[in-house]
């Protein structure tokens, strides 16, 4: 028997992800030879291609204006540069020097979804990595009939060249006797579902697995049509010991019905095969062989790690994750320190990968002790992790000291809200008391953080709202530094949820046209909090918090994305290269006071056009029209200090020096990436990319 395990597109392939290791780890420890697949990330990579980008440049010059039309005319205002800026953006990331110059990562990353925006430009789909994003329009993807006319349509997927001339020939010669599927997010299931569709008329057998269709099982059992289309099966829940029973038994010839968590169709029906919970210390170590760890937009494989299945804490209102755990008696299910520390190791030994990303929903402070004082013989081996928490009072100093030492980088922490009833109102479980030493401990031992918060609650009030903006206001000494980052959400309803089972009671109104669906995934929008503040009051608060958090934080945090990368592998590489290291990278002016001479330029990603004697610059995030002068003095970068620097502006501008009207307009350019300030350095530079100036159109 041989099997491939696939990973579809659409997500953002920074790293591997698990679920396909652990399946092959199992497979392949019982003989079953086992290819591993991850089409996500070379579909990404085709449509990167020089000979793919020309191909959407002259698409989206002969594109009807549409929705997107200003975004289209940005794209083609960089051009050509776009085919050298490709191949370039990919050598960053995967460079062990260049991808830690802040300004060369987010010319490399906005240059990569600029070419995926052109890749979808003119067509019916949407596309983008961040946040990920795979839409198909007119396209809902929580309806049956959608998917089945979205998958049949090779205009709603942009991957269908590469399936047709690369992955589909490739699998045909290959031939293997089961092809499984996982599709773990929202944005896999109309490209994971096309993709299953075309193995399945090519003959071939399909099993699709992944939490995404664990949470519908029930309508599953009903709709025999979606198997018809997509499958020859589907794993609901966990699908390790699944996976090897579906190979015996097709081997064998047995009955599916006796595979476990297994859908499949007989006679018309969708059947079941008993709900399998696994012993979570019985797995081997995942086997990432077969995948190109040096391929992914990353300049070193960063591994996942799982320590346990569930939540230890599982009771937050808000939260789905115990109904996706829900078949187990147990709410978290944990991997003995010894079976960890074996993973790390041998992952270590197999692939030299240094940094691990533990995936679980939220690491007990105790867990992560014992952990450190296990890995404390392997020190020499320079190991280092990223990890979610919550803000317990167990992260005391001596704790965090431990695992800092351990190579714990950065927490990824949930704060939800810096309002303690309404924490109590989501049973978060969690005291406002605790948190400010929680971040203090973490920043002594040198473990940066992230803070995640949410505004719109049930029955949530802007008063409440207000606190959790002064949270971060009161708190900016601890939370203030380059590595640290935060963010403030919408909150969406989620259904298998707390809140949404209280929902009458709460005075949550969700229409039923947004539940009359096959597979209702959430309502993210459309619903009522009679209660609470409306969507479009949260919408508002949202973008009147950011605007000032930015201020506030305007040395490292002035944009819509941190300099320091806040994704998870990407912020363990940075914290550990820059680890007892100065960052000179600001996202605004110095201040007066400042005597550091600092060079800025405009962002090489940006897109110019010239005309009328100014030149318009575009970024992803924001535009500009300045003089030629003033496109001039920052088209050339030296050494400067600011002082001098407001004073060659006001010189250019030939009137009244207004240096504090000056700093604003220059602090909103780098804001909104069309500037790049970095500050002298102590020492010897980085070698860093090219600052080549954008070479403005001419009208």
């Amino acid at each position: 028997m041989r099997v491939c395990l696939i990973f579809p597109p659409a997500t953002d392939p920074r790293a591997p992800h698990l679920a396909l290791p652990y399946l092959a780890a199992v497979l392949r420890r019982a003989g079953v030879a086992t290819t591993l697949v991850d089409a996500d990330l070379g579909g990404l990579l085709w449509l990167l291609r020089p000979e793919s980008v020309a191909h959407h440049l002259r698409r989206a010059a002969q594109a009807p204006p549409g929705h997107d039309a200003d975004e289209i005319a940005r794209l083609l205002r960089r051009g050509e540069r776009l085919l050298e800026d490709v191949p370039r953006a990919l050598g960053i990331l995967r460079d062990r020097v260049q991808f830690y110059d802040p300004h060369a990562f987010a010319f490399a990353r906005e240059t990569i979804q600029d070419a995926v925006q052109l890749a979808a430009a003119g067509t019916r789909v949407r596309y983008d990595l961040c946040p990920i994003r795979y839409d198909v329009a007119g396209i809902d993807e929580q309806r049956l009939p959608d998917l089945i006319a979205a998958t049949a349509d090779p205009r709603a997927n942009l991957f269908e060249d590469h399936w047709r001339e690369v992955l589909l020939p490739a699998l045909d010669g290959e031939r293997p006797d089961l092809v499984g599927l996982s599709i773990v997010n929202r944005q896999q299931i109309l490209p994971g579902l096309a993709l299953a569709r075309r193995l399945k008329a090519r003959g071939h057998r399909v099993v699709i697995g992944g939490t995404v269709f664990t949470k519908f099982v029930g309508p599953l059992l009903a709709r025999p049509e979606f198997f018809a289309h997509f499958a020859d099966g589907l794993v609901a829940y966990e699908g390790e010991t699944a996976i090897l029973a579906l190979v015996e038994a097709l081997r064998d010839g047995r009955d599916l019905a006796e595979v476990p968590n297994l859908l499949s169709v007989a006679d018309g029906r969708v059947r079941m095969g008993p709900t399998r919970v696994e012993d979570v210390d019985a797995l081997p170590t995942p086997d990432f062989a077969g995948l190109p760890l040096g391929d992914y937009l990353a300049p070193e494989p960063v591994l996942p790690i799982l320590v346990g299945k569930g939540c230890y804490f599982n009771e937050c209102k808000f939260c789905d994750i115990p109904f996706i755990n829900h078949v187990s008696r147990k709410p978290y299910r944990v991997r003995t320190t010894q079976r960890i520390v074996e993973d790390i190791l041998t992952l270590n030994e197999r692939t030299g990968c240094r940094h691990f990303v533990f995936t679980d929903e939220a690491l007990p402070p105790r867990l992560l002790e014992r952990l450190a004082e296990a890995l404390e013989p392997y020190r020499d081996r320079d190991l280092s992790f990223v990890g979610y928490a919550r803000f317990e009072r167990g992260f005391t100093r001596e704790v965090c000291a431990k695992i800092a030492r351990m190579g714990l980088r950065k927490i990824f922490f949930g704060l939800e809200s810096g309002d303690q009833a309404t924490l109590d109102h989501m049973r978060k479980g969690i005291r406002i008391e605790d948190v400010r030493p929680v971040l203090g401990h973490c920043r002594e031992a040198g473990i940066l953080f992230h803070i995640f918060s949410m505004v719109g609650f049930p029955e949530e009030t802007e008063a409440s709202a207000r606190t959790t903006l002064r949270f971060f206001e009161e708190n900016a000494d601890v939370i203030d530094h380059p590595g640290n980052t935060f963010d403030i959400h919408p909150f969406g309803l989620e259904l298998r949820t707390g809140y949404f089972a209280d929902a009458a009671q709460l005075g949550v109104g969700v229409p039923e046209e947004a539940l009359a669906k096959d597979f209702v995934i959430g309502v993210r929008t459309g619903w009522s909090n009679s209660r609470g503040l409306s969507q479009d009051e949260v919408m508002a608060l949202v973008a009147r918090y950011g605007a000032v958090l930015r201020t506030i934080y305007a040395r490292h945090h002035n944009t819509p994305l941190h300099l320091w990368p806040g994704f998870e592998e990407y912020a363990i590489l940075y914290g550990d290269h820059y680890r007892g290291r100065d960052f000179p990278y600001r996202t605004a002016l110095p201040e007066d006071s400042d005597p550091r001479p600092f060079t800025i330029a405009w962002n090489p990603a940006a897109a110019t056009e010239r005309g009328d004697g100014l030149v318009q610059v575009a970024s992803r995030t924001g535009a500009v029209a300045v003089g030629e002068p003033v496109f001039g003095l920052l088209a050339a970068p030296r050494p400067c200090r600011v002082g001098d620097f407001l004073a060659a502006c006001a010189a250019i501008e030939g009137g009244e020096a207004d240096p504090a009207g000056t700093r604003a307009a220059i602090n909103a350019m780098i804001g909104a990436r069309l500037l790049q300030i970095t500050l002298a350095r102590d020492g010897p530079a980085p070698r860093a990319p090219e600052q080549r100036v954008p070479e403005p159109a001419i009208a």
